[in-house]
């Protein structure tokens, strides 16, 4: 048997045993099986405004860079990348936080920002 000839033949082999798997599936009962109630709760969980879950983590992001502001010997008192850390965590965690109360994320970042860049900036003069 040439190679084409078995390669051929395994085609239609893997053609009838998905047909037969087809048939099977029709005649079952699908009214037996019962789907969890929240199972499509948490596939939308990126875009679920009030998962609470994004206000958690972005928030301990920005107090962890906030802290390190204002300890000694951390490498992120000084320096373009603390400003930008600051201002960044912070204005994720507007964003969440306004997010999860319905408003536009957009101005939570703003102001989060706004609050990261004065934070850091008190920093530099303690």
């Amino acid at each position: 048997m040439s190679h084409s000839a078995s390669s051929a033949l395994s085609h239609n082999a893997r053609k009838d045993r998905k047909k037969k798997a087809t048939n099977n599936s029709d005649s079952v009962d699908t009214s037996a099986i019962v789907e969890p109630a929240d199972a499509n709760k948490s596939n939308n969980a990126f875009a679920d405004k009030k998962n609470i879950m994004w206000v958690l983590l972005s928030g301990a992001m920005a107090v962890t860079f906030i802290v390190m502001l204002f300890l000694p010997n951390t490498g992120m008192g000084d320096g373009m990348m603390a400003t930008y850390s600051s201002m960044l965590w912070c204005g994720f965690f507007g964003a969440a936080l306004w997010r999860y109360y319905s408003a536009n994320g957009w101005t939570g970042f703003a102001i989060g920002s706004v609050v990261g860049f004065i934070l850091q900036v008190i920093s530099q003069i303690i």
